[in-house]
């Protein structure tokens, strides 16, 4: 009696759920509310994507008034099967005849709602191909990762810095290779390869979808921006930066024109890779509490340019001061001068006399410099931490 009744217990539960199961497929799906849209995944500080209904748009044209000088030509030297020999135009700063300019990329800055980041920017990519980074300029999503693409039958290596700082350096070898890295931070980072100096590029990381590049007429269009006023930032690797103030009108069209030439003001003349300066031999007479100098480029050699300290080896005395100045060019890339152990390879051993303090410069860009007062007699080997694998060493001599 007790199992019927168990059995007959089962037997209405599984009525019970079937009908229940039966009530909820039949309810009309517009009684189900659709979730809402939560914060993007890929957007830090709480954006959310939304609809928007009565967005409006920016739209203008970057550009720089008065004279404007032409960087120099970048020079190859290095694997000319690949690379070629030919000299390539800078791309810097590229301004057309009406002064428009190429690759400004500007930034509608504190959107918290509206659109969805564009699948491009979510699935950015970088490909080495015949020894340049395409795109120059690239914008990526916050959290997302950036592919980066060897498409060159030789090595090339692909580092990443955010202002003075190097977040990796990855050596891809073989073509077709990709590795792929996560940028947690928005902002810009510059771009170099180890291997060839005059590869460089940019990657700016955003928050949100509001953003467009300039085009070779200098021209962008931002759409689908929620009314408001917003603060605009205008950024490039060569001219630097620029904010304005605009107010979006609803399903309205905002006007932004953009004349850098206050930017282009401050820049200084670039330095000469070739200028004279007060450059430092193996002076086994140089006194105490002298300066000298050590640059930093790069030389012709037999199998391509190579980067050198000039000069590799250098004999002082003690007290004096060395310092390390970059003279590679407007294109040239960053070096740095360390004897730190803690940075040191197989190819680049540091050598440190007993007692000696270690060092290590910032990353130089051209034109910049760094000092160290040597105090401790004996011989030190340093490096380039970039570079130091390419035959970048140097010796010196401390003497009492």
């Amino acid at each position: 009696m007790k199992r019927g009744r168990s059995i007959y217990g089962v037997l209405l539960m599984l009525a019970m759920a079937a009908g229940c199961s039966r009530g909820t497929s039949e309810q009309p799906g517009r009684d189900i509310p659709p979730p809402p849209p939560g914060p993007a995944a890929n957007a830090p500080g709480g954006y959310e994507v939304t609809e928007v209904t009565d967005g409006g748009a920016i739209a203008g044209t970057i550009t720089v008034s008065g004279p404007v000088t032409k960087l120099p030509a970048r020079k190859i030297g290095k694997d000319p099967q690949v690379c070629g020999t030919a000299q390539r135009e800078s791309q810097k700063f590229i301004v057309n005849q009406a002064g428009a300019v190429r690759n400004a990329v500007v930034i509608v800055e504190g959107v918290k709602r509206g659109k969805a980041m564009p699948a491009a920017a979510q699935n950015a990519e970088i490909d080495q191909n015949k020894c340049e980074y395409s795109p120059h300029v690239q914008v990526m999503a916050v959290n997302t990762e950036i592919a980066l693409k060897n498409s060159d039958p030789i090595l090339h290596n692909i580092q990443f810095f955010e202002g003075d700082n190097s977040l990796f350096n990855i050596a891809q070898p073989v073509q077709g290779q990709v590795n792929k890295k996560k940028l947690e931070k928005t902002g810009t980072i510059y771009v170099e390869c180890a291997v060839h100096g005059w590869m460089q590029g940019n990657v700016v990381v955003v928050d949100n979808p509001y953003y467009a590049v300039t085009d070779e007429n200098g021209k962008f269009s931002i759409p689908d921006l929620p009314p408001g006023k917003y603060q605009v930032k205008i950024w490039h690797e060569y001219l630097g930066e620029s904010t304005r103030e605009i107010t979006v009108a609803a399903k309205g069209a905002t006007p932004l024109d953009a004349d850098l030439k206050e930017l282009l003001a401050k820049k200084t003349a670039p330095p000469s890779a070739t200028s004279p300066a007060a450059v430092a031999g193996n002076d086994t007479n140089a006194k105490a509490g002298n300066e000298v100098v050590v640059q930093m480029h790069e030389i012709p050699g037999s199998a391509g340019a190579m980067f050198r300290f000039d000069p590799e080896n250098l004999t002082i005395k003690v007290g004096t001061t060395v310092k390390w100045v970059n003279v590679s060019g407007e294109d040239g890339p960053r070096h740095t001068s360390t004897d730190d152990p803690e940075w040191e390879t197989p190819q680049t051993p540091a050598v440190l006399p007993a007692g000696a303090p270690k060092w290590r410069t910032p990353f130089l860009k051209n034109g910049e410099s760094a000092t160290h007062a040597f105090t401790v007699p004996g011989k030190y080997q340093y490096f380039c931490e970039t570079h130091g694998p390419y035959g970048m060493l140097g010796t010196i001599t401390v003497t009492q």
